[in-house]
Formats: structure tokens, sequence, C-alpha cells
């Protein structure tokens, strides 16, 4: 296995203990980059290279299922915290009791998950050549195992002979059991009969599925995974959109790609919070920035600094929810400063500043319907440059529900001039963010 995790574990077991009031949902940043390295060093740069689209969504899938993996762990190392009077155990102790635990889950299990993900990235880009081969070789046949002792569960399939595109295959191929040494190869042989299979030759949890076609090495059935989006340790919408009747697409969740972002963000955090403190020793002595009523303000806790330019317009309908989504911003750890607006060009049109250095622009959302949104979105496009919208939503009227139905609306104008392809989406209610989507992920 190619990366040591071994200084990863230890700041996991440090981050668990720390936090033990809440570490049942932890994801330590250390130890979710360690294991995606792991698994993505398993895509070859061969392949990367072959086809960049599809190593993409592989290896995005792949810091997916890390990020359910360490919560796993986590989890299960949580329960331990306590002593049989429900006390907190010392570290030195806790430890201890939970190597078991680490050492499954970073060494034995992690071994096997890893040489699994080679064999399947392999079979997904030898999948993608037959592809292409397929006018010349329009058949597959099962190779058997190579293995010394081979298990009896792929034997009844051994030289089986089926077209590429017969769904044979998406039921059944190589590499769908742990530890499977079968293979395939393209041929002109004529096909053969489907052989009579059992329930004991389905493929395991987390290997169904054709890597190739769905970007998945391990897909969204194996036990890491949650059976359902309302069962979701990540899910953080309102409880009233109950998504429990909705497709799990936990490869494209907002939720889960906010998890692993803000993961990331714990690492990189006292760098932003000096990076933030040296900006804020920069504005507050500068009288563009001397706003009455509104001192530049730092929360050396989080890194949150706020900031607002004395030629920004505070006299528009809307200035309400600007200064209430800095705020949000500021206190949830976010660098917001509302800008210089020059209005000595005839139309000229702004963004309202910067959040987190990207151009910005706040929408005042007086209902939640789904068009409401669409428009929303549509307004921060209208600015030239934006890349994170924020919807500032009023009177309780943010839903879920609407909101993806009214997103869906907007990536429907994609390719005209009322769309922008803003990095971040975030939706204020009240004084808290109760949804943000990062690019490329979808609801």
């Amino acid at each position: 296995m190619p990366i040591d995790l071994t200084d990863a574990v230890k700041a996991a077991l440090k981050s668990v203990y720390k936090r033990h009031s809440s570490a049942s949902d932890l994801v330590p940043a250390e130890l979710l980059n360690g294991i995606t390295e792991t698994l993505n060093s398993a895509v070859s740069d061969d392949f990367m290279a072959e086809y960049p689209d599809l190593c993409e969504t592989i290896r995005h899938n792949n810091e997916v299922f890390s990020a359910f993996k360490v919560h796993d762990e986590c989890s299960r190392m949580a329960k331990l915290l306590l002593d049989g009077d429900g006390k907190l155990k010392g570290f030195e102790q806790w430890a201890r009791d939970v190597e078991p635990i680490a050492s499954h889950h970073n060494k034995v299990w992690l071994r096997t998950e890893y040489d699994q993900a080679l064999r399947r990235a392999q079979q997904a880009r030898d999948w993608k050549q037959y592809e292409e081969e397929s006018d010349v070789l329009p058949n597959l046949r099962w190779v058997p195992s190579t293995a010394a002792h081979p298990g009896a569960d792929h034997m009844p399939f051994w030289n089986t002979v089926r077209p590429i595109n017969d769904p044979f295959w998406s039921e059944h191929k190589p590499g769908d059991r742990w530890g499977c040494q079968c293979s395939l190869e393209a041929t002109d042989d004529p096909a053969t009969d489907i052989p009579e299979g059992t329930d004991r030759d389905n493929p395991a949890p987390g290997l169904d599925g054709n890597p190739a076609v769905t970007g998945h090495l391990f897909s969204e059935t194996h036990p890491y995974y949650p059976s359902s989006c309302g069962s979701c340790p990540f899910y953080k919408g309102n409880p009233s959109d109950s998504p429990s009747n909705k497709a799990k697409d936990c490869g494209r969740c907002p939720f889960v790609d906010l998890i692993i972002s803000e993961s990331k963000d714990d690492v990189s955090l006292p760098k932003r919070i000096e990076q933030n403190r040296r900006e804020y020793l920069r504005l507050k002595d500068n009288p563009d920035y001397a706003r009455e009523g509104y001192p530049v303000e730092f929360n050396p806790e989080t890194g949150g600094l706020k900031a607002i330019h004395v030629k920004h317009n505070l006299d528009s309908p809307g200035a309400d929810s600007e200064i209430q989504a800095m705020n949000v911003g500021y206190e949830r750890g976010d660098k917001v400063i509302l800008e210089m607006e020059d209005h000595s060009q005839y139309k000229k049109r702004h963004t309202e500043g910067s959040w987190n250095d990207q151009p910005h622009e706040v929408s005042e959302r007086g209902t939640g319907t789904s068009n409401n949104v669409r428009d929303g979105l549509k307004h921060c496009a209208s600015k030239p440059g934006c890349k994170v919208a924020v919807l500032v939503f009023k009177d309780g009227c943010f839903s879920n529900e609407n909101f993806c139905d009214g997103l869906r609306k907007y990536s429907g104008l994609k390719g005209t001039s009322q769309w922008a392809d803003f990095d971040r989406i975030i939706c204020i209610q009240n004084e808290e963010v109760v949804k943000e989507i990062i690019k490329k992920t979808n609801p």
C-alpha cells in the first residue's frame, strides 16, 4: 500500500478525543485525505491521460467513499470514549481500546480496498478499450481466475462469451467479488449460453455496477454508505423536506461535498486565520473601510472577517440582506467584504464584493418557489464575474425541494446570457446557512 497513514491516524485519534461530545460526526481531514490519496493512487497516470473525465469522476467518488469510511471508523471509536460509569476515559486508555478499530480500518481493510481498487480501475480502463474495439471484437470472454485457490462463486461463468452490450455484463463480471482474480478478454468467438446462477453468485455489496460506466470503484451499496438519504449522517437539510423517498446519489450530494470541503478547510484553518488576520490589519486602519456603524471586524478563533467600503451603497432595497449575509458568513469563519460600487458609469453592474476572495452577489428572495430561486440565480448571474451566488430567504420560506427544482430550471439556461458558472451557491435563512452547493455538484 503506497501511503503510510500512521500520522493521519494519530491526528484522527486526537481530533475524536478532543471533540468527544460531537465525535460521532467527525471526518478528520488528515485521515480523509490519506485514505482518498491511497485509493486514488490505484488510478494509473496512463488511465488518467486516456480518459480524464471518467478518472476525475472515479477520483471524486473515491473521496466520497473515503468520507463515509472515515465517518464509520470515527463513530465506532466514539462509542468507546466513556467508561462503565459514563465518564470520559483517559486518552491513553481509550487509544488502546480503539487500536483494533484503527488497525482494521486503516491497515487490514484498507489494504483489501486498495487491492480491489487496483483491479477495478484496470478493469474500467480495459472496458473502455473493449468498447473502442467492439466493431472488430464484439464479444467478451470471462477468463478463469488466476488465483491459486479460486472461489467457487465465479466458476459457473468461466469461459462464458457474450456481446459487450449484453445485459449479462451489468449483472455479473470479474471484480464483483472481493479478491476476485478473474478477467475479461475481447474476442470475435461466437456467444455462448448464459449459465444459470443463484443468489450466491450476485455481486458483493459495494462491488456491483460497471466502474467504466458508473465511475464508482466501490458502489453505494457498500456498508459504509447510508441505506437512504434520511439515514445519512451528513444530511443537514430541513426535516420537512424528508429525503426518504428520493433516490440516493451520494456521489453528487451537496451535503457530502460540504463535509469533504469543511474537512479540508480544517487542515488549512490556521493558515486561513493568519491570512485573514493580516487582511484585517490592512483594512482596519484604511479610511476607505472606516464605515460609520460598521467597523472592520475579525474573529481570531474562526478567521471570520467582515468589512464594508464607505462607497458601498447601503440605501438600496436589498442592503439589509447584504449585511445579513455578511454577518452569517463572518460568524462561520468566512471573509466577506462589501466593496465600493462605482456608479459614475451609466448602467454599470457590480457584484457586492468578495466572499473568501471570490466575487459574490446577494439576492433577497421573498418567496421560496422554484421560479423565484431560478430568478435569484439569474440575478446573480447578471453581475459580471460573479462566482458566489448568495440567496437570502425571508420569513422561513426556504424549501430544499423547491430550491433543487429552481436550480434545475436555472441549469436549463446554460449556454445563454442568463447563466453563469458559479463556484458556490449559498442559501441563508434567518441567521444560518441552510444549504450550500459547491461547484460540480448537483442537489
